[in-house]
């Protein structure tokens, strides 16, 4: 045989194992392909059920039985609410001429009608750094 015969006889060969080897990988993604196309038409169906369930559960009038049977909720009544007048004044803002450092006597008038500041430690923040 010439050695232009074996080397086309070779060539072939190595072009039919290629071509069934990308066939066969062809095959497998095609497989795949339809797990997850089955996977996605379960999950969607799935989902359908769980808003069809949530729908049913949600209902106003079965959610309205449900609070009247287990809270005790009251409408609110207009004695339970405070008014604007009820709230503690802000205390003013230090002007441009204003000491920072200025002591609370000096404040003292503005703080006649508030309760007691709560007395402890003064809380600290610290940041760790990680390296």
């Amino acid at each position: 045989m010439r050695r232009s015969t074996v080397l086309w006889f070779l060539i072939a060969t190595c072009l039919g194992v290629a071509l069934f080897l990308v066939k066969h990988e062809v095959q497998q993604r095609e497989e795949q392909l339809a797990s997850l196309h089955r996977q996605i038409l379960a999950s969607q169906e799935a989902i359908h059920v769980l808003e069809a369930e949530w729908s049913y559960l949600n209902r106003p009038d079965r959610l309205e039985a449900l609070v009247r049977r287990h809270l005790n909720l009251v409408p609110l009544d207009t004695r339970r609410l405070g008014s604007v007048e009820m709230l503690p004044m802000r205390l003013p803002l230090p002007g441009p001429g204003d000491d920072p450092a200025l002591p609370v006597d000096a404040i003292a008038p503005t703080l006649a009608g508030l309760p007691p500041l709560p007395v402890g430690r003064p809380v600290t923040f610290t940041r760790e750094v990680r390296r």
